[in-house]
């Protein structure tokens, strides 16, 4: 008996050792990477309840992505659970990773602390299989002015390879464009591939091209035990990559600062044109502005006009640029509609940028447009300015009585009965009354006439049909201008507003302003 007693509290014992035990683990995928490499750093705990810290950055680098992951094992009847965490991040430099506290079965246990090193790549050298290498067209350029970038790629005519993955430059304060055309030349004993990048320098300053990684993979045979799956069709499906990491060079460029402040880089020319220069008054004039040239013409900014009483819709620009003969060059187009009541004048508009040819600073301008508004308050304000204001009344003449004739006075007084007036003056009431009440209720059973602006609302096919009906009339009704708002927003900025057509048509039946 007592050594069936003695028994059972041993193995109790074990058991609660081997329930309450916990271990707790840091480490990482690779303890040296290259810089710009992605790290995971996995923290693994044994025990039943697990809280793991929430980690957003390590060592001052960003947590780019988390994963978890769980494993149940039974070994001697006892269940041991496994559970990790996995945290990726970006390294740029030599970092010191810190103890992480893990909270298992109540208590609080801490990983201990990694090192992680970060060296910069060794870029590839001529007689290697694969080279990879990068250069510029010039080492200094302005802001704003465009780089040529070329990636070569470099493969001896013995050297094979079953898949390249190239990595793309990636800057900050540039705008980076790939090039459709990619070439290819020999070169000694390489056969080279050049892809082509344009840059555009966003901000001044001295900056590094870091170097551009690739990845050479070649396929593998994992080792066959022989028999039937000895075979070349399943060796095909027991294949795999392995891959060789290899980098380009890289290279420091000096940027500098436009005069002035501008952002424009090139060589341009401007032309303002409208559709018309005698309107009827409330009728849109449209003015399109183009400006074309070789530059960095995507970071001409969007044109604003604002004129005295005059409404002004100004549409996004839309430009067009593509690379021809090397050389990037478009064109910037941006369409205005402008509405007034008066004859009013488009000024002239221009622009300042940093010319490629002369090195100076340059500006061009359209020129004035003058715009006559036919029917308008300008040629009332006009007339009315040379008509008079009405003749001063003749003073009542004063007609005097003979001196020398007697006058007699006749004072006639007449009564009325006050029963009678108020009598009538009721009735006149009572069928005035009744006789707006019956117009009224006429009215409302005769049918409606539509008028032709409410036909036209209703028939509109469009937002462009109703924004075109609705502008000249925008300063007129608060519901007009706000649905106007609604209907540019959708044709010029991607809304989805849905229109109320009856709401406008309402506004035009009550105020009867066509």
């Amino acid at each position: 008996m007592m050594k069936q007693t003695l028994g059972r509290l041993l193995f109790l014992l074990l058991t609660l050792s081997t329930v309450t035990f916990a271990s707790v683990k840091a480490s990482l995928s690779n303890p040296a990477v290259y810089e710009g490499d992605m790290v995971t750093l996995t923290i693994t705990a044994d025990g039943s309840d697990i809280l793991f810290p929430k980690i957003d950055n390590i060592a001052g680098n960003p947590v780019q992505g988390t994963s978890s992951s769980q494993s149940i094992s039974v070994i001697n009847g006892v269940t041991t659970r496994t559970l990790s965490k996995s945290y990726t991040f970006r390294a740029t430099k030599t970092i010191e990773i810190p103890s992480y506290e893990v909270k298992v079965d109540a208590k609080v246990e801490k990983t201990a602390p990694l090192t992680l090193k970060v060296v910069k790549p060794t870029a590839s050298q001529n007689g290697s299989d694969f080279v990879v290498e990068i250069a510029l067209d010039k080492n200094e350029s302005y802001v704003g002015e465009p780089l040529n970038l070329s990636l070569s790629f470099k493969s001896k005519l013995n050297a094979h390879a079953d898949q390249v993955q190239l990595g793309e430059p990636k800057l900050e304060h540039f705008w980076v464009k790939k090039r459709d055309d990619v070439s290819k030349k020999s070169e000694g004993e390489y056969v080279v591939q050049i892809i082509h990048y344009l840059l555009f320098p966003q901000k001044a300053g001295t900056y590094e091209i870091p170097a551009i990684e690739a990845m050479i993979g070649k396929v593998a045979q994992r080792q066959s035990r022989g028999g039937f799956f000895d075979d070349p069709f399943f060796n095909r499906l027991t294949q795999e990559l392995r891959w060789q990491k290899i980098y380009s060079n890289s290279l420091k460029i000096k940027i500098k600062p436009l005069p002035n402040g501008l952002e424009v880089f090139g060589n341009y020319e401007m032309e303002a044109s409208v559709d018309k220069q005698k309107v009827h008054a409330n009728k849109p004039v449209n003015l399109t502005l183009t400006i074309k040239g070789e530059g960095n013409i995507d970071d001409i900014q969007k044109f604003d006009l604002d004129i005295d009483n005059v409404i002004v819709y100004a549409d996004e620009p839309k430009i067009t640029a593509s690379e021809i003969h090397g050389i990037y060059q478009g064109e910037f187009k941006q369409k205005i509609a402008l509405i007034a009541d008066a004859n009013f004048t488009i000024p002239s508009l221009s622009l300042s940028y940093f010319d490629k040819l002369t090195q100076k600073v340059k500006t061009i301008k359209s020129k004035p447009i003058d715009i006559e508004v036919i029917g308008g308050t300008t040629q009332a304000t006009s007339k009315a300015s040379t008509i008079e204001v009405g003749k001063t009344a003749e003073t009542p003449q004063v007609l005097e009585a003979p001196q020398n004739k007697a006058i007699s006075t006749k004072v006639v007084t007449k009564t009325e009965d006050s029963y009678v007036k108020y009598l009538f003056l009721t009735l006149g009431f009572v069928l005035g009354a009744s006789s707006i009440l019956v117009l009224n209720y006429v009215r409302k059973k005769e049918p409606k006439k539509e008028s032709d602006m409410i036909k036209a609302i209703r028939k509109a096919k469009d937002d462009q049909a109703l924004f075109s009906l609705l502008l000249p009339h925008s300063k007129k009704h608060k519901v007009i201008s706000e649905v106007l708002n609604q209907l540019e927003e959708n044709l010029y900025r991607g809304g989805s507003n849905v229109i109320d057509k009856e709401r406008v048509m309402e506004v035009f039946e009550e105020e009867d302003f066509e």
